[in-house]
């Protein structure tokens, strides 16, 4: 296999799902076995200012560069806890012939739901084995990264600016930059290696909000509860069918919002709802939560007596108002993917990056593909190829912005 796609299947293997209960930083323990060895391969390939700090974000600089704008490079190590990420065991589909791979008997990984994945026939695609998720969000993007440096370090002359990079902990539980430090970092733009198809670089994200909430009931003997009983469990189902289905997640695309019931629990006396908001528009989030506002006030009147607390949060924001400002960013990817030989278009995340907050804290950041899909499930993929054409297209993006300096 080629050196980027070995690089990933060793990092895949290590145990670093989040943990969205957690109040630590890393939200696990374990996000550190991998941020540690990758702390020991940047010294040995040499970067300089490596630091891990106790919150877990590390920190590096590639040496070298010429003057002007510092570019950052940006992946997460965590993966998602919505799937298990415990004993990866990545495998290996040689030659693919296109057809539907099945993993298992429960896990069926079909070409047709994917977006890109037919590029890759008579490739080589990598999955985990069905019981798991493989990782590659973000680890593909941890590997890009690790082999741009390699390749960096390696060829001193080619000109390009000052490039700095970090991982960050715990981007899918929304806190990846919680504990990140701009001025250490020291970039003046980044990229986040966190995308999927390769024909796409992606200048804007959703707007993020999320909605908890409460629910007290009175708990009472069910053969002596008439008129007495005040079920928080049914006034949770009520609240679930209270939501418009046609803007659930799998009822929506493209541009689309949606608001996505991710998790209930509880007894006749107390539950609880999470539910998270997406929009690409302020506007249209606005509506979101007015709408989990005006939920709230309907529970109430239905159910009187009962307890319902709603906790409505802002996780991160579109970046794409930013980016509009200066376009250099988005325009060099745009064509550092080109000279990879490819079709790219500018597109739209239907999801949230480190980069949607980083924007916002004086990093206009932008997105860019790793050659994987079906993110954040047993079906995750990414191809070899795909790896490939992604650090090819990182490499070209820095070449442009040198060539620009």
């Amino acid at each position: 296999m080629n050196s980027v796609a070995e690089r990933f299947m060793r990092y895949a293997v290590v145990s670093t799902a989040s943990d969205p209960d957690s109040s630590t930083s890393p939200s696990s323990s374990r996000q550190f076995d991998l941020l540690k060895g990758l702390e020991k391969e940047l010294i040995e390939l040499g970067l300089e200012d490596v630091f891990l700090s106790r919150t877990g974000v590390l920190y590096a600089t590639v040496p070298g560069g010429i003057s002007g704008d510092v570019i950052g490079l940006i992946a997460h190590v965590d993966t998602s806890p919505e799937s298990p990420g415990e004993g990866v065991a990545p495998q290996l589909h040689r030659n693919w012939d296109g057809l539907p791979i099945l993993l298992n008997k429960e896990v069926l990984i079909d070409p047709a739901e994917c977006a890109d994945m037919l590029r890759y026939k008579g490739g080589t695609v990598i999955t985990s084995d069905g019981s798991t998720l493989l990782g590659a969000d973000d680890k593909a993007g941890v590997a890009i990264i690790m082999e741009t440096c390699k390749w960096l370090i390696e060829n001193p002359a080619i000109r390009r600016p000052k490039v700095v990079i970090a991982f960050t902990p715990d981007e899918e539980v929304g806190r990846g930059v919680e504990n990140f430090d701009v001025d250490r970092f020291g970039a003046d733009f980044a990229y986040t290696v966190d995308g999927g198809e390769v024909t796409e670089v992606s200048s804007e994200t959703f707007n993020a909000w999320s909605a908890d909430w409460s629910i007290t009931g009175r708990e009472v003997h069910p053969g002596s509860a008439a008129g007495s009983m005040i079920n928080a469990v049914r006034i949770a189902g009520e609240l679930i069918s209270l939501m418009r289905s046609e803007e659930m997640p799998e009822n929506s695309s493209g541009r689309d919002g949606y608001d996505y019931p991710l998790f209930v629990k509880g007894t006749t006396g107390s539950a609880e709802v999470k539910i998270i908001l997406r929009d690409f528009t302020t506007e249209g989030m606005m509506k979101r939560r007015r709408r989990m506002e005006a939920i709230r006030d309907c529970l109430a009147s239905l159910f009187p007596g009962s307890q319902i607390e709603l906790i409505l949060k802002e996780q991160y924001s579109n970046p794409g108002e930013i980016l509009k400002k200066d376009r250099r960013l988005v325009d060099y990817a745009l064509e550092g993917m080109k000279r990879s030989g490819i079709e790219v278009r500018e597109g739209s995340i239907r999801g949230g990056t480190d980069g949607s907050r980083l924007s916002f804290m004086g990093v206009p950041t932008a997105n860019l593909p790793t050659g994987g899909e079906l993110f954040h499930s047993r079906r995750e993929w990414v191809a070899e190829e795909g790896l490939s054409i992604a650090l090819d297209g990182l490499k070209n993006t820095l070449i442009i912005w040198g060539e620009k300096l």
